[in-house]
């Protein structure tokens, strides 16, 4: 897996690469839910949550990782989730931490076959 140094939030794998995506809560709860291409996943571990999916396909299919992290109002400003990314081909990546809104927050990972 190679992350790309101008985009963060775009990886390159190969096919039937696992990945795990992990957030951490850093001063809130750990109110995390996640989907892969648009089908909901099940947490592989609680605070920090844990994601694993495996991306397949022909080279150049493009999937998506989408994850909503929660706040509760009471959470200070600076409330917010760290987020890595590892991948079975190699790899640990970070990607830009998800600070506070009310009351979510979301990002996407976009992960490209080579």
């Amino acid at each position: 897996m190679t992350q790309d140094p101008n985009a963060k939030a775009y990886f390159t794998v190969t096919s039937g690469e696992k990945v795990r995506v992990t957030v951490g809560a850093v001063k809130c709860n750990c109110l995390t839910s996640a989907a892969y291409n648009g089908t909901g996943i099940p947490k592989t571990t609680a605070n920090p949550d844990a994601y694993d999916f495996t991306v397949s396909g022909p080279s150049g299919n493009q999937t998506v990782f989408a994850c909503v992290c929660t706040f509760q109002t009471a959470d200070p400003a600076e409330a917010h989730y760290t987020i890595a990314v590892s991948g079975s081909g190699g790899g640990n990546f970070s990607v830009p931490s998800v600070y506070k809104e009310a009351p979510e927050a979301a990002f996407q990972l976009y992960f490209t076959v080579k």
